[in-house]
């Protein structure tokens, strides 16, 4: 390709990158703050480390590249919990990075600036790993012969300028980007897709490589899981090594903790970021096995680019390159941005507070971006070109993880102290350094290859204490971080202390007057409305927090000492402080305890207005009721008195009615009645009562009514007995089988069977059932679909639930309610306890 072609295509694609953060800082800001950019956000983690080197590596030694992917998989397990506490003390803090949570865990000290200083030189290595990567693609697709050094000059000066402008326009880091993380997000979808289409370009025109690679016993290997001890161990090794570095690597805090707009995008990002992971390596391994195949003697690192050249299609070869730009791009960007939080906050901050020029912080923080490029792209001259992608990343990887002990004992283990963390970080650098950063300078001609060897045969740099067998990467992982962590936990258990911090208090007013020399008169006005309503002591500590986000904790404590005083400590004023908090706790107990009689009282005047507005609706029924049999009872009756002359069959058609209306006035007083007794609470004489009999008994009763309505009655009884109430429970059988009755077409079937503990009736009948709109209203008082008070269900509901069993209403068609008894009761309260 033309290289002025393929520099102006590279031009145009940043310039479309800045466009797409602007337009996140604007009117795309809500794409920006929704769960899919937050997860895509995440794939930051996927470098052109993914994109160009998991092939190569894929081709030289297998699957290998795989535990790279698995250790983030298994950390987002615990992604909801974990992140979820990193993410609540953020926005308390204002924390920025885990050096900020460091000082504020253990205190100020040396830990926070060491940690700071160790990453910034620990992660050389990844960002030289992208210069190298985008000057190979550059230089392959071009045919260009110019040193590769030059290109990755030009390559790291560029890319400074654009994390220059588009990481640091404000002092405050802890401020969210939108249009960061937009872009971000859109450079993994861009990244995702170019490998994809590769994989499949690849596939469709050359074919599947596997039977051709198992025909090649030299490319068995590459298919087969790793042999022996020292390979299961790098395994494993290698995915413990990646699921730190994705919890420690800054770019991963800045885009996880940092810019995250909502916690409940953390459970999304839980399987959604895994399933890019699992997308984005699927083309991996057939594109290592085709390279192996037809370009044997390329660089591996290179296949991604070379194999749509070969099957012909420079097009796609360019979506690649833009690939792997994008991967390179967010990566810098992000990480560049997050290094320069570190060193300005946790190493220049203080110097320039000394001098008294901290108004100059954020020109220092766009040169510390320069700076780390620079520094990368000198490790990638005196480093870079003795190692493939993967092993500068890996070494990278170790540096990161040596935190870990420090960060993840501190949030969770009360009993780790700064003495403790300390001495661990310190033990994992020097072993880091030894083991491998100073190696890969050998390797590289700039330390006498005799390094290599050490002053001992145990002191050997890649085999400490005779350990043999074991690639460099694993055996420098497991010893930095295994002394790391056993001098973390030791000298914590010896030392036993915790850092005691000053309280300070002061003036809103003071405070604001400061935050805005620092930061601005829009960050004091927006401090002066959080501050309203709270104490000396809380303002200090959030004008504190707005500091340490800008300025890094240190200084931030510094310059709160010229506006704030101590506040009460805890040597005088110890006595006061238990009793305050005693009195505190009874104040709390006390007032738990009136909200507590505040509940009953009103659920109490609650019940009140329901027992009343039931009384009214009571009177108002049964007023109701009543008057349609008394009417027609006296007009009757009227019709008798003055007529004595009726023919006797007119006469005895009126006594008929008459009667009839009188049976149905006694019906409603006896469930008012009923139901009124109900409500004063019922008593229950038990003892032992044939269930057979009384359900043919109730048939007995029933029979007259079903009769006269044409309705026949069937029985399957089986032969049951317990101790109960039987009037009560026959009372029950009545409500039922006359309900079933009055609303059957032609039958209506009794059953009792056994069930369990329990001996179920069940009344059916062929009616047209109850509509699904009124089934949650049958068992209510006065709620009737067919006249009457609707006083029936309910009294044979409460009747039931008073026995100590219950009446429900079963699917299906027609009416079907079941009544339920305990076969073996004992007692029962009036509620059916």
């Amino acid at each position: 390709m033309n290289p002025w072609a393929l520099l102006l295509g590279l031009f145009l694609y940043l310039g479309l990158l800045f466009l797409v953060a602007l337009w996140g800082e604007g009117r795309g800001g809500r794409w920006a703050k929704g769960p899919w950019a937050y997860a895509l956000s995440l794939a930051v983690y996927a470098t052109a480390w993914t994109f160009l080197g998991s092939a190569g590596r894929a081709a030289t030694e297998g699957a290998t590249f795989l535990p790279i992917y698995l250790g983030p998989t298994l950390v987002l397990l615990l992604w909801p919990w974990l992140h979820g506490r990193l993410l609540a003390l953020a926005k308390t803090h204002r924390l920025t990075s885990w050096a900020d949570l460091l000082h504020l865990r253990y205190g100020p000290g040396v830990l926070a600036p060491l940690a700071a200083g160790f990453l910034v030189v620990g992660l050389l290595p990844y960002l030289a790993l992208q210069l190298k990567a985008i000057a190979q693609a550059f230089l392959f697709l071009s045919g260009e012969k110019a040193p590769l050094a030059d290109v990755a000059l030009l390559t790291a000066l560029l890319l400074a300028l654009f994390a220059i402008l588009f990481g640091t326009r404000r002092l405050d880091p802890s401020e969210r980007h939108p249009g960061l993380v937009l872009a971000v997000a859109f450079e993994s979808l861009v990244k995702l897709l170019a490998l994809l289409l590769v994989g499949a370009f690849v596939l469709l025109s050359l074919g599947n490589p596997f039977p051709l690679a198992q025909a090649r016993p030299h490319l068995h290997p590459l298919l087969l899981p790793p042999e022996g001890l020292s390979g299961h161990l790098a395994w494993v090794s290698l995915v413990f090594l990646s699921g730190l570095a994705f919890l420690f690597l800054p770019r991963q805090f800045h885009v996880a903790v940092v810019e995250n707009q909502d916690p409940r995008h953390l459970p999304q990002a839980a399987w959604a970021f895994p399933l890019y992971l699992l997308l984005i390596n699927l083309p991996i391994l057939p594109l290592a096995l085709w390279g192996r195949l037809l370009l044997p003697e390329e660089n591996p690192d290179l296949y991604v680019l070379a194999l749509p050249l070969l099957a012909g299609s420079p097009l796609l070869a360019f979506l690649a390159f833009l690939g792997a730009v994008s991967a390179a791009t967010a990566m810098v960007v992000v990480e560049g941005l997050a290094l320069s939080i570190l060193i300005s906050n946790h190493l220049l901050s203080p110097l320039l507070l000394r001098y008294r020029a901290l108004g100059s912080l954020l020109l220092w923080r766009r040169l510390a971006i320069l700076l780390v490029m620079l520094l990368a792209y000198l490790y990638f001259r005196l480093a870079g070109e003795a190692y493939a992608l993967v092993g500068m990343g890996l070494i990278s990887f170790a540096a990161v993880a040596q935190l870990a002990p420090a960060g993840l004992l501190g949030l969770f283990w009360r009993e780790a102290t700064q003495k403790g963390a300390l001495a661990g970080l310190v033990a994992g650098i020097l072993l880091w350094t030894y083991t491998l950063f100073l190696p890969a300078l050998a390797r590289s001609g700039w330390l006498p290859e005799a390094f290599l060897e050490g002053p001992h045969p145990l002191l050997s740099p890649e085999g400490l204490l005779g350990l043999k067998g074991l690639d460099p990467i694993t055996h420098g992982f497991l010893v930095s971080l295994g002394v790391n962590l056993a001098l973390t936990l030791g000298v914590s258990l010896f030392s036993r202390e915790r850092p005691q911090r000053e309280g300070r208090t002061g003036e809103v007013r003071e405070l604001a007057a400061l935050l805005e020399r620092v930061l601005g008169r829009e960050a004091a006005e927006g401090f002066l409305q959080e501050a309203q309503g709270l104490s000396g002591r809380e303002a200090a500590l959030r004008a504190e927090a707005l500091l340490s986000s800008a300025i890094g904790p240190a200084t931030a404590r510094l310059l709160l000492l010229s506006v704030t005083q101590k506040a009460p400590g805890e040597e005088g004023y110890a006595p006061l402080l238990e009793e305050a908090a005693r009195e505190s706790k009874e104040v709390r107990a006390y007032a738990q305890a009136l909200e507590a009689a505040r509940r009953e009282l009103a659920e109490a005047y609650e019940r009140l207005k329901a027992l009343d507005q039931a009384k009214d609706e009571l009177l108002w029924a049964v007023s109701h009721e009543l008057k349609t049999p008394l009417t027609a009872v006296r007009a009757l009756a009227e019709i008798l008195r003055d007529h004595p002359d009726l023919p006797e069959a007119e006469r005895s058609r009126f006594t008929a009615l008459l009667a009839k209306e009188a049976a149905r006035l006694s019906r409603l007083v006896e469930e008012v009645l009923a139901y009124t007794r109900l409500q004063a609470g019922l008593s229950l004489e038990k003892r032992p009562t044939d269930l057979k009999a009384l359900a043919e008994e109730a048939l007995g009763l029933v029979t007259p009514l079903a009769q006269e309505r044409g309705i026949r009655l069937e029985g399957s009884l089986a032969p049951i007995a317990t101790l109960t109430d039987r009037d009560r429970t026959l009372q029950v059988l009545l409500n039922l089988l006359t309900n079933a009755v009055r609303h059957a077409q032609s039958r209506v079937r009794l059953e009792l069977i056994p069930k369990g503990q329990e001996a179920l009736f069940r009344v059916l009948d062929d009616g047209p059932g109850v509509p699904k709109e009124a089934r949650h209203l049958v068992f209510e008082p006065f709620q009737s679909l067919s006249g009457g008070t609707g006083l029936g269900l309910y009294l044979a509901r409460r009747l039931a639930e008073a026995l100590g069993g219950r009446v429900y209403l079963e699917e299906g068609e027609g009416g079907a309610f079941a009544f339920t008894l305990p076969l073996e009761v004992v007692d029962a309260d009036s509620f059916g306890g």
